[in-house]
Order: C-alpha cells, then structure tokens, then sequence
C-alpha cells in the first residue's frame, strides 16, 4: 500500500527523470485538429489558393485593375496572419505547413506568369522562380531513398515567399505608367516609390528563395551522408 505522503509510484517520475519545468509543454503530444488557430491557418491558405486564378483572370482576362490588386493585397494579409499563426503555435501540425508552403507556391508562380506576361518582369528573372521550383522537385527521388518525404519548412523561404507577394501590388500599381505623362511631366512621387520597393522586394526574394535552395541542398546532402538507404517496403517518413 502506497504511503500516502509520497503518493501512488506509478504516478512518480522515475528516479533518473528531470522534473519537466512549469509551463513546458509535451512536444509528443500532438495539437488538435480541431483547435481555432490550426483550422483558421488552413482557411487562409486556401484563401490563397482561390487568389491565384482571381488574379490571373483580372490582370490577363479581364483586366480590372482593382480586382487584380485585391487580390495581390489579400494575399500579403493572409500570408501575414498565416505566419502570425504560427509563431503563437510552435506546435503546429506539418500539413498546414505544407498548405502554406503549397499555396504560397502557386500564388507566387502564378502572379509571377501574370506579371510576365504583361511586360512588367522580363523572363529572363521570371524564369529564375520556377527554376527554383524545379531544383526542389530534384531532391524528391533522394529524399525519397532514404526514407523521407519532405524537409522542414525553412524560414528563408518563408521570407523570401513574403517578399515576393508584397512586390507583386507594387509592382502592378506601376505597370503602365509611361515615361512621361500629359504635358511632359514624370510619373508621381508615389509611382517612382512604387517602382523602387517593387523591384526591392521581388530581387531580395528571389535571391533568398535561391539561398534557401542552396540550405535545402546541403541538408539533403547531410541526409544522404548520415542515413543508410531505405530498404524494400520500408515506411517513409514526414
């Protein structure tokens, strides 16, 4: 019979276990499904994912200017409380990760092909965005050998896929501004600063949507110099 002082010992930690300090949490028990925050993330990523035609048909079909920047500006808002989402879960599921990461894909190749092709992005840097996509797409078969589906999602692409929405409003708000407007007077204050941010932005994210390529690689590499291949019939990890 269990002293009463010390209470029952199977609901002791063991003699060679740290107490866990107050306020930690299991990081092996798995957040809810069902929990407000995990379920509002999902909701924006799809969000995302409906934008993406929004925008094509505005800027190539319809040609409705405010259509087309509400689209690229909801876009930026929901990516933003997106990533707000996930700082306040640090337990936060894979698949709604990968759902970020998926519709963030899209929208970003999506708005970069729109954008192309009414001669706002030459191709030369248009083709450096699915380029990339491409190198990713290469790691699968290697990933796949030993036994792993996917890496972790990387901040740097996070901020490089932000940097690239917030450029793509700017970028659209100067796409046909001529050299010269009535009378021979430039183009505004507002439009020149459009221009200059636009072009920041979406040069900054594509050079770390590269680097992060470039930490994908050697991560891969590491995997494939630590993990023995994986044998026939053998279950693949996330």
């Amino acid at each position: 019979m269990p002293n009463r002082r010390s209470g029952d010992p199977r609901q002791q930690p063991g003699r060679g276990s740290r107490p866990r300090p107050q306020g930690s949490a299991n990081r092996n028990q798995p957040v809810p499904s069902t929990s407000s925050g995990h379920r509002l993330g999902k909701l924006l990523s799809i969000l995302r994912l409906f934008y993406a035609p929004v925008m094509l048909w505005a800027v190539l079909i319809a040609k409705d200017d405010t259509i087309a920047l509400a689209a690229f500006g909801l876009a930026v808002v929901t990516d933003l409380l997106d990533s707000w989402l996930t700082r306040k879960e640090l337990d936060r599921r894979r698949s709604g990760e990968r759902l970020d990461v998926a519709a963030n894909t899209v929208f970003v190749l999506a708005a970069t092909f729109a954008l192309w092709q009414i001669d706002v992005i030459p191709w030369p840097i248009a083709l450096l965005v699915p380029l990339r996509l491409l190198g990713l797409l290469a790691m699968v078969p290697a990933l796949r050998s030993r036994g792993v589906r996917t890496l972790p999602v990387h901040l740097l692409g996070k901020v490089a896929a932000f940097f690239l929405l917030a450029s793509f409003p700017l970028l659209y708000l100067s796409h046909d501004i001529p050299e010269k407007l009535d009378l021979g007077l430039e183009p505004g204050l507002p439009i020149q600063l459009a221009q200059a941010f636009g072009w920041a932005f979406a040069l900054w994210g594509i050079l770390l949507l590269w680097w992060s390529l470039v930490l994908y690689a050697q991560e891969v590499r590491r995997l494939m110099a630590t993990t023995p291949p994986l044998e026939k019939g053998g279950a693949s990890r996330a």
